[in-house]
């Protein structure tokens, strides 16, 4: 998976004109939370926020790490990376190595973590690979007999072709 970092302090209000004025407005993600990481650069997407979304096991989510610093009065963001992750069967999302080294961020960061995308694990493979899936997931081997070793070796032939 890939990860392009950005150092900002800008946020995510836009600027909108609403009857004659100027207003801040919101573009709310799909789901935001307050976290640390974990010591192997883990965080959790809450158990609620899976559930109501329908997320699970390797689906794949888009989300914007923000470092923040907290006051009585206001969140500062000290720097913001956008990072797409597979997400584990427990929530657990993996922020790389090069975000975390780039933003300083330590098990005693405050992360505020929005997630502003997914998509389901299904919807990412092809049916092929469906099928790959499901025979690692059920029984990843079988004693072959004579004959059915001819057989598979005539499909590998049919479906991958090589040139010299």
């Amino acid at each position: 998976m890939t990860s392009v970092i950005q150092k900002t302090s800008n946020s995510t209000l836009t600027n909108v004109e609403c009857r004659g004025e100027t207003v801040k407005e919101s573009k709310e993600p799909l789901a935001k939370f307050h976290t640390s990481i974990n010591v192997k650069g883990q965080i959790v997407l809450p158990k609620r926020d899976r559930e109501v979304l329908g997320l699970t096991k390797d689906d794949v989510v888009e989300i914007i790490v923000r470092k923040i610093e907290t006051s009585k009065s206001e969140i500062k963001i000290l720097g913001t990376a956008y990072v797409v992750a597979k997400l584990s069967s427990r929530g657990l999302i993996t922020i790389p190595e090069e975000v975390r080294t780039e933003l300083e961020i330590t098990e005693s960061t405050t992360l505020e973590i929005l997630l502003v995308g997914f998509h389901k694990f299904e919807d990412l493979i092809s049916p092929k690979g469906k099928q790959l899936l499901s025979k690692l997931s059920s029984k990843p081997f079988r004693i072959l007999e004579p004959d059915e070793e001819i057989i598979l070796l005539e499909k590998a032939n049919a479906y991958y072709s090589y040139s010299i």
